[in-house]
């Protein structure tokens, strides 16, 4: 199958390295416990902060846990053709979960952002396989890398770096199955993947959609298309590989591959002709893969006020990347499909010195999935203040550098509130 030869070898190696470490038993009662906790109740670096408000999953106190989150901004714009102030309603949210036996617990998140609203998760987990094992079937965030399966509004920056902004989506929710298990190797390690199947997966954008793999021009556009059913083989799938440790008294450090296949897809796009004819194009029986390597490190004070956080992510995209309607110098037109690779990263620097304030600064750069492969680079430099458990204020500056496109800076206020129960599930 094709989406088994795509598999990199870093991940099979790491892959086998969780099948012949010993499991160790765990009973699985529908309550957090330190032994569901990685080795040392390690904390992954570079996670966002819970919000769980008065009740969470793991309590009958209110079944179910209800929240809602309000993310909104004002801006300002400067790009070379365009200025201009905006006040944005990036979105407001509306979470809920909470167990429906020992083993079982569901969440569904519903999203808007005053023109569109969007279900992004309604998923059900079943916890009772044992050996620190789970499985979910339903709408979820995939799981790639440190950021993909965490909302953007729940990131410590003002937007997803711009290389997974165009190589994966600003979000990106599957509908599929995941199998995740985790356990200890050694004494101070641990360790952890998943699989995920999927039939359906579509990068969406809080501002209206983002599809980093087609292309229009005056011609007419182009769009990647996925059938509704295929084949096993042709199923969409991801896979996360990640290990983490002490480092040092007060530090942790934590390494991980992820993959992304999309074995079946085809370009499909639609317009006029020179001559003013209607015309369809269709390039059928497409592949492409994204894969990824991220390495982070976290450090905390002894009181846990101040910390430090860095990390990044290498990203490489394989495969069909773009479709283009091209006009071959006559009357008619046709689709041509790039066949090629490009790469991209993003790092970042982050420090709290205390439990109200943070700064960070994040550089991302990345090739456009195109033959010539214009580069973008984005600098953000963000200071983020927490008035309270449910409050977050945030100033950001962010510049962008385009060998193709426009140069712009701008500068972002924004405000985020959350009410009742706040968290979604994701894992180290």
């Amino acid at each position: 199958m094709k989406f088994i030869s795509n598999i990199t070898p870093s991940l099979f190696l790491v892959a086998l390295a969780s099948i012949v470490s010993e499991p160790q038993a765990n009973a699985q009662d529908g309550q957090a416990s330190d032994n569901d906790a990685p080795v040392g109740l390690l904390d992954s670096p570079a996670m966002p902060r819970l919000y769980w408000g008065q009740t969470s999953r793991f309590t009958n106190a209110f079944n179910p846990a209800i929240g809602l989150a309000v993310d909104a901004s004002a801006s300002h714009l400067d790009s070379d053709d365009e200025e201009g102030y905006s006040l944005d309603l990036n979105l407001a949210e509306l979470t809920m979960q909470g167990p429906l036996s020992p083993n079982w617990w569901g969440n569904f998140a519903l999203e808007t952002n005053s023109e569109e609203v969007s279900l992004t998760e309604s998923a059900l987990y079943y916890t009772g396989l044992g050996e620190r094992s789970s499985l979910r079937a339903g709408k979820f965030f995939v799981d790639f890398g440190k950021q993909m399966q965490v909302h953007v509004h729940d990131l410590s920056t003002p937007e997803r770096p711009s290389v997974l902004r165009e190589y994966l989506g600003a979000e990106l929710p599957g509908t599929g199955v995941q199998y995740d298990h985790w356990s200890p190797v050694g004494d101070d390690i641990a360790f952890r993947f998943s699989l995920g199947l999927f039939s359906e997966m579509a990068a969406h954008d809080h501002g209206g959609g983002h599809d980093a793999h087609g292309g229009d021009d005056e011609h007419g556009e182009v769009e990647m298309h996925i059938e509704d059913r295929r084949g096993l083989g042709d199923m969409i799938m991801t896979a996360r590989a990640t290990a983490m440790k002490d480092a040092g008294t007060n530090g942790v450090i934590q390494l991980g591959a992820s993959l992304k296949t999309v074995p079946d897809f085809a370009f499909e796009g639609g317009g006029e002709d020179d001559l003013g004819a209607e015309v369809e194009f269709e390039a059928e029986g497409l592949d492409q893969s994204v894969t990824g390597i991220d390495l982070t490190y976290g450090w905390n004070s002894d009181d846990g006020v101040k910390s430090w956080t860095v990390g990044g992510e290498v990203l490489r995209v394989e495969g069909d990347l773009a479709g283009e309607i091209v006009n071959d110098e006559t009357p008619t037109v046709g689709l041509d499909v790039y066949n090629g690779s490009a790469q991209g990263w993003f790092a970042f620097v982050e420090h709290d010195w205390n439990q109200q304030n943070g700064v960070g600064v994040t550089v991302s750069a990345f090739e456009h999935l195109e033959e010539d492969a214009p580069l973008d680079t984005e600098t953000s430099l963000y200071w983020s203040h927490y008035p309270t458990e449910y409050t977050r204020f945030r100033v950001a500056a962010i510049n962008r550098e385009s060998d193709e496109g426009e140069d712009s800076q701008a500068l972002v206020f924004q405000l985020t509130g959350y009410f009742g129960a706040h968290g979604h599930p994701y894992n180290w």
